[in-house]
């Protein structure tokens, strides 16, 4: 097989496992992909490398993949909660890549490394984040459809 071949079947592989994941699953591929970004770049900056490539890819990640994503309407404290999380994480990011400070990154990866522990826990468990008519609980905080369509994108674009 060809490597066009292999790579137009990698594709579809990619676009089906997005379409039909799970909302709460793509929310945790997002942030282990956030995290693995974080780490990569955190390790970059040690090592006294330019950082930029992963921790521009964590900040896109948070801020169109996580942030955007939010649905503030139905989400409620949650959603805000989460937004501000975010907006935190985003600030810390781009300060340490102005003061070459890998100890922020290690503090955005730690916060995260929780939230992310706490969305894998509920899948884990089941919980589905389709939308509820009371918007109860978890069910509200997240637009599925603007995450499955990053996630789709930005899949299309790192295999690149």
């Amino acid at each position: 097989m060809s490597q066009r071949a292999l790579n137009a079947y990698a594709a579809t592989e990619r676009e089906t496992a997005v379409s039909s994941a799970r909302p709460i699953d793509l929310v945790v591929l997002v942030f282990q992909r956030v995290l693995d970004h974080l780490r990569h770049g955190r390790q970059m900056m040690q090592q006294q490398e330019d950082s930029a490539v992963p921790l521009t890819k964590a900040l896109q990640l948070i801020n169109a993949g996580l942030q955007a994503c939010l649905d503030r309407q139905q989400g409620g404290d949650i959603a805000d909660n989460l937004g501000q999380l975010y907006e935190w994480a985003s600030r810390e990011i781009m300060l340490a890549r102005i003061k070459k400070d890998s100890e922020r990154i290690t503090a955005v990866i730690e916060v995260l490394t929780t939230v992310s522990g706490a969305w894998l826990e509920l899948a884990a468990q089941g919980q589905n984040l389709s939308l509820t008519q009371e918007g109860q609980g978890t069910a509200g905080t997240i637009n599925s459809e603007g995450l499955r369509s990053h996630v789709a994108t930005y899949q299309s674009a790192s295999a690149g």
